[in-house]
């Protein structure tokens, strides 16, 4: 097998569970290589510290599935996916959909499996992991005995790795919808055309921290709205209005959907376009809300991109603080792993400075557990969710 040697120190961290070696990390390399193969990586004098796969990145280069002696096949692959979704069978007492397996969270970077009630959507991120498509496939129809599983692979980093992106069924068959529930509402999920791997589960926890609330007087503004899960929260709860703006027309009739199919009869209303403008539209209209929640898609890519992030998240809360209330909230999130909870934290306290606005945090929410934080794997940590208020000065 081929042995990857690394400069000496740098194997403590892939002992202490960190999965990825990097390029400049990478003393020599004793045998062939190519992507997808599986190498051992050892330490600068020749011990074993890890096994993983190689990938055609500009980044990690060997992302390590394992620290252990052992051997990586298909009944490893197996019992990975068995794993996740066996820590996760809890998680259906409160919806029929979750996400079954996450990346670096458990144990297989670059994979992503969702199981929306009967049928699962895929994701292989890399060019590392679709080496192992098939034993995956067949592991994920052996634990979660799908009626069909869609392959979602339709994401920019495969491009990068020189992998072409991939759409369609692979198993089976997918409906046009399948129908969610989750916190006693129900949601038209889309696999094939829907956002990400066809809907936004990561928000389960921020979309019941808000309704708590939420009143019959309460004005509702979701921007970048997709397909309505922050709107249906507060419809459920009565809200006096509810308007969702989303640049995509298709995210939006499924906004519709979903309030046809919850039997809903609150004020709704749809605003299709750019989120900026929309939102100096409205404040230019003089319109006012009680609660809005700005959750928008990952703004920045890179690390050399965070300021012009900031920059955004700084002129979508300046705007949405000319539009709240007097003691309206405010719920700042990101998807972006280069914004930190500090870097909202800053920007949304400045552009209330500069609105004269005092703000009380009211709640902190990240992903939820079917999207498992490793605290050993930073990048696992994706999503923050800031909530304000304001408060009387």
């Amino acid at each position: 097998m081929t042995k990857i040697i690394l400069i000496s120190g740098k194997e403590k961290k892939i002992i202490n569970f960190y999965p990825n070696v990097f390029k400049d990390e990478i003393k020599t390399i004793i045998g062939e290589v190519k992507t997808g193969d599986i190498v051992d990586v050892c330490s600068s004098d020749m011990a074993f510290v890890g096994r993983g796969y190689v990938t055609d990145s500009t980044s990690a280069f060997v992302r390590v599935l394992t620290t252990k002696d052992e051997k990586i096949d298909k009944n490893f692959i197996l019992e990975k996916i068995r794993k996740a979704y066996k820590k996760r069978e809890h998680l259906f007492n409160e919806t029929n959909c979750i996400r079954a397996f996450f990346s670096e969270g458990d144990g297989i970077p670059g994979l992503i499996i969702d199981k929306f009630d009967k049928y699962v959507s895929v994701q292989f991120r890399n060019s590392g992991v679709e080496t192992f498509r098939q034993d995956i496939i067949n592991s994920i129809k052996k634990v979660m005995k799908p009626k069909g599983i869609y392959e979602r692979s339709d994401v920019e980093n495969r491009t990068l790795e020189g992998v072409e992106q991939k759409t369609g069924i692979v198993f089976g068959e997918i409906p046009e919808r399948v129908i969610m529930e989750d916190n006693g509402l129900k949601y038209s999920i889309d696999i094939i055309d829907g956002q990400k791997t066809g809907f936004f589960l990561d928000q389960r926890d921020s979309r019941k921290f808000i309704r708590k609330y939420l009143t019959k007087d309460t004005k509702f503004l979701d921007v970048f709205s997709s397909s309505g899960g922050f709107s249906m929260a507060a419809l459920k709860e009565n809200c006096k209005k509810v308007t969702a703006i989303d640049k995509e027309p298709h995210a939006l009739e499924l906004c519709r959907e979903n309030y046809a199919l919850n039997e809903f009869t609150g004020d709704f209303v749809t605003m299709e376009g750019d989120a900026f403008l929309l939102l100096k539209t409205l404040v230019g209209r003089g319109e006012k809300f009680d609660v809005v929640t700005l959750d928008p898609p990952s703004l920045i890519k890179r690390k050399a991109d965070i300021h012009r992030g900031r920059d955004f998240f700084f002129d979508l809360c300046d705007d949405s603080f000319k539009l709240l209330n007097d003691g309206g909230i405010l719920g700042v999130i990101t998807c972006a792993y280069h914004i930190t909870l500090q870097d909202l934290i800053e920007v949304t306290r400045m552009a209330a400075s500069k609105n004269g606005k005092l703000l009380q945090v009211i709640g902190i929410n990240y992903q939820p557990e079917d999207h498992p934080w490793i605290l050993h794997v930073p990048e696992t940590l994706y999503l923050k969710a800031l909530w304000v208020k304001i408060v009387d000065n």
